[in-house]
């Protein structure tokens, strides 16, 4: 392990590795730093070539001690291409293969072993449903007590897997925000680890990038033109930008793909900010979209947006709105085409590409992976919308 400390991501702070959680300066939020010329290059490599899980690339993770790991071999998911005709080299990411069946794990794996490494035994997090399941599972492995603030609108089955984990599950009137606020004060309050996987902790962004490294060795140690992330407050796609400038850091590669952010047409802060080039985000006032997964309106914390904004921009790439009727569309034609049975913010990746083809922005011998984030049994939503 190699990190050095904290970073602010818009200022010259650094800091030591701790549970922080923005930036003392200037208030926007942190990442981990490494010391980049110390990393072993041949562990990566082996990493590469072995892909069988994420803490393989221990090196390039923040956590020191093998003891302090809590995984449920995550990771080292499946990279297929696409049978769909999508007017462009299209591949499917798919991390329902993870665990608790979403990319969460990810981000939840690094998060709370750097808690367990940093002491703490009682962790929280804010969630749509997706991260909480998923952190009430790696809580249970660990032995920790978890704390999961959610909106009452929550998919059942999202809350089930919480609780049958023993998760302690706080219900809010509202949306996704609101249970970021209430978690936010709860945390503080009593001294919990919040493990919430926005921008929030810095150590969960860092599971996140390794998705990058996986569609570098799976794709034959070549980087993909594109690739087509669904949007909440946006960390994955900057995780996933961070792991292919590491890449290029180390000398695997000498170029970097262009980000698509995806968001839903009845909660699209970052999008709309893309679409009128703005420098910051505003946050959106009410959302109305099936794709609860991706409904952040980033009340409070809009700097989120804006810093996924700016991710967006620096890879020269684009951010697209697609509506409820495409992400249905694309539910239904991802499980009867590619046999991946999805939820509707996973589909959302599926529609900004044929949206983007169409539009000729995506060349048709361009390579674009869109990535699939959750199952669909996680959020079927209302039986008509599907069948």
């Amino acid at each position: 392990m190699h990190a050095s400390g904290l970073k602010c991501w818009s200022c010259d702070w650094h800091g030591p590795l701790e549970m922080r959680y923005e930036c003392p300066i200037c208030g926007d939020s942190l990442e981990v730093s490494y010391n980049y010329d110390k990393v072993d290059r041949s562990r990566i490599e082996t990493a590469l070539q072995r892909l069988i899980g994420l803490w393989d690339f221990q090196e390039l993770l923040p956590v020191k001690e093998k003891s302090s790991i809590i995984s449920m071999n995550e990771g080292a998911t499946p990279l297929y291409q696409a049978r769909e005709k999508m007017g462009c080299r299209a591949y499917w990411k798919d991390e329902t293969r993870n665990p608790t069946l979403s990319f969460k794990d990810r981000p939840n794996t690094t998060g709370i072993s750097a808690a367990k490494e940093l002491g703490y035994c009682e962790v929280s997090t804010a969630s749509t449903g997706n991260g909480g399941a998923s952190l009430a599972a790696y809580a249970a492995k660990a032995g920790m007590k978890c704390h999961i603030c959610i909106p009452e609108s929550t998919p059942i089955g999202k809350m089930v897997q919480a609780k049958f984990h023993g998760a302690e599950l706080t219900l809010c009137v509202g949306d996704y925000s609101d249970s970021y606020g209430i978690n936010y004060e709860q945390s503080k309050k009593n001294r919990w680890a919040n493990i919430t996987s926005t921008y929030l902790n810095p150590y969960t962004m860092e599971g996140d990038k390794t998705i990058a490294y996986e569609i570098f060795a799976q794709m034959e140690r070549k980087v993909p033109d594109w690739i087509s992330v669904p949007l909440g407050a946006g960390a994955m796609l900057t995780g996933i930008y961070k792991g292919f400038t590491e890449l290029k850091t180390l000398g695997f590669c000498d170029r970097l793909p262009k980000m698509i952010g995806v968001q839903a047409e009845g909660c699209a802060p970052i999008a709309d900010a893309w679409l009128e080039k703005w420098d910051q985000v505003r946050v959106w006032q009410q959302c109305t979209t099936i794709a609860g997964a991706i409904a952040d309106p980033l009340k409070g914390y809009e700097k989120d947006g804006t810093r996924t904004l700016h991710t967006i921009y620096r890879s020269g790439g684009v951010a697209v709105k697609v509506s409820d009727l495409e992400m249905i569309s694309w539910v239904r034609r991802l499980a009867e085409r590619e046999g991946m049975f999805v939820e509707p913010a996973s589909a959302s990746a599926a529609a900004a590409i044929e949206k983007l083809a169409a539009d000729q922005i995506i060349g048709k011998n361009d390579v674009v992976v869109g990535i699939i984030t959750a199952h669909g049994l996680k959020d079927c939503g209302e039986s008509d919308n599907y069948i």
